[in-house]
């Protein structure tokens, strides 16, 4: 029945008038990903592409289960059609909410790497902290988009360059080497298009950062090509190669 109950609510919320985007995490990928969630009493049950949505459900009968969906990050705020009084936080650097509905308690958490909203939902009124553990446990750092970390070249990130900072659609990365003031610099060709274009803005946005220059605590970036997200949108079309640099301190 709780099962039920819970679907239900997921249901509602997928009806809820936010439009529904294509997600940048292959259903392939986000498979193997909660796949390999583990925790104690909820084992992995089934797992379903819906539309444009995937969802997950673990557990170990109709009373003792949750579900995970995943949804286009734009729809973080579908708490609102709900709860309008929950209140935003930070957890473990990601932005999340927690909330009842419809007799369930719901955990989303907005994971700007995989530009997705994640929604933890369990049937009842289930602490704060009980939500806040299933998060953690799925390994939220390891979920990204298709091409976060490689593409159809096999081009990868080197770890000296935070998850947070890295940039959809990359064609190639070459160090330089250290140039005396910082340990390495690293050039970053990335494709235009729209993917990109998010992901830049994610960075700028979170650490108050213009396309001339970013400063994080690891990393220094910077688009050489514009000085701005709409001249960069300007001067180069879907497709093109756009060079970034990372200075790593």
């Amino acid at each position: 029945m709780k099962r039920i109950i819970l679907l239900l609510v997921f249901a509602l919320l997928s009806f809820s008038g936010f439009s529904q985007a294509k997600l940048q995490v292959s259903f392939t990928d986000f498979q193997a990903w909660a796949k390999q969630i583990k925790i104690a009493g909820y084992p992995f049950l089934e797992i379903e592409h819906d539309e444009s949505d995937y969802s997950v459900m673990f557990g170990s009968g109709p009373s003792k289960a949750f579900q995970l969906r995943a949804m286009d990050i734009n729809r973080f705020d579908e708490y609102k059609m709900t709860n309008k009084d929950a209140v935003v936080y930070t957890l473990n650097g990601y932005k999340a909410v927690y909330f009842n509905f419809g007799g369930a308690t719901i955990l989303t958490v907005e994971l700007r790497q995989a530009q997705l909203a994640l929604s933890y939902g369990m049937s009842g009124k289930i602490p704060k902290a009980t939500m806040e553990d299933f998060a953690l446990k799925s390994n939220l750092q390891n979920l990204k988009t298709s091409n976060f970390t490689a593409n159809a070249s096999g081009v990868k990130w080197p770890d000296a360059i935070p998850t947070d900072v890295r940039l959809v659609g990359v064609e190639s990365i070459k160090s330089q080497g250290s140039d005396g003031t910082y340990k390495d610099v690293i050039e970053v060709k990335a494709s235009m298009s729209p993917a990109l274009i998010t992901s830049v803005e994610a960075i700028l946005k979170k650490y108050n950062g213009e396309l001339s220059l970013t400063q994080t605590p690891k990393v220094d970036f910077l688009c050489g090509a514009a000085e701005t997200i709409d001249q960069l949108k300007a001067d180069f079309k879907n497709g093109e190669p756009i060079t970034f640099m990372y200075y790593i301190k």
